[in-house]
């Protein structure tokens, strides 16, 4: 398999996947190797030729933190990267994979992995990797069965142990679905108004960058307020995201146990 990320930085390959875009965010993308496809989101919109500075100031919508977590995180975590906080970048992609983000956990295999961007710890790396090839992506798997292919029996051994131990709390059957109820319960919350033709302002969601308030039934609440439908809506396309691929009843079987992946 010829892919770029072998030979680049991963904030190189986080460009090549087109993970994040200044003028329309995307908590994370379904990608396939020479193509991009976004739920819900104009192909225009999906930019894949962004520079390191574009990531660096790319607004992350802090309204979606209430609702999803794991796609607000996500942003930041890839922001900071680019900024070159690789501390802080750790910490913020941790937060998301915790809430079923694949693309999150995704990045810190191939930092870990590379030691690009995090210390090198390869077995590390292998069992993020495992883990955000939970949901079959072909991309992931790929990348995932190369890496592994190219590990000592050794660091396979040592990824395997470490994947058991972090599957409990970042496999889907606990984050995705942890973040699921949570983003039900928040958007439930939201909508409950609807009827009576709410409006609301959330900070990246009814506007650029607002203060978050509760809904109301008049136009005082800021200057950007949006109906409250309209909101629901945009969050239905980041949530798409953030989901894709997850069946909501996951089984699971060994890490090696993968598409692609060596047996």
């Amino acid at each position: 398999m010829n892919f770029p990320g072998w030979n680049t930085s991963v904030l190189g390959l986080v460009m090549a996947l087109g993970a994040v875009s200044p003028s329309s965010f995307a908590g994370q993308q379904k990608v396939s190797v020479g193509q991009a496809v976004v739920a819900g989101v104009a192909a225009p919109e999906f930019k894949i030729d962004r520079s390191v500075e574009d990531l660096a100031t790319v607004y992350c919508p802090r309204g979606l933190e209430r609702f999803l977590p794991g796609s607000y995180y996500y942003c930041v975590g890839v922001r900071d990267m680019a900024k070159g906080n690789n501390a802080r970048s750790r910490e913020m992609l941790r937060i998301a994979a915790s809430w079923g983000n694949k693309s999150a956990q995704f990045l810190l295999g191939m930092g870990y992995f590379k030691g690009d961007v995090e210390p090198l710890d390869r077995p590390l790396g292998l069992a993020w990797m495992g883990l955000a090839s939970e949901r079959r992506d072909p991309t992931y798997a790929a990348i995932f069965s190369s890496a592994w292919k190219g590990a000592t029996t050794q660091e396979q051994a040592r990824a395997q142990e470490l994947w058991r131990s972090m599957l409990p709390t970042y496999g889907d059957a606990r984050a995705a679905r942890r973040a699921e109820l949570r983003f039900k319960h928040e958007r439930d919350a939201l909508v409950s108004n609807a009827a009576y033709g709410a409006r609301v302002c959330i900070s990246g969601l009814s506007s650029n960058q607002v203060v978050s308030a509760r809904p109301r039934n008049d136009d005082t609440l800021c200057s950007y307020a949006q109906p409250v439908d309209f909101v629901a809506k945009k969050l239905d396309v980041y949530a798409e995201q953030l989901f894709d691929g997850w069946s909501g009843h996951v089984m699971v079987g060994p890490m090696k146990i993968v598409p692609s992946s060596p047996n």
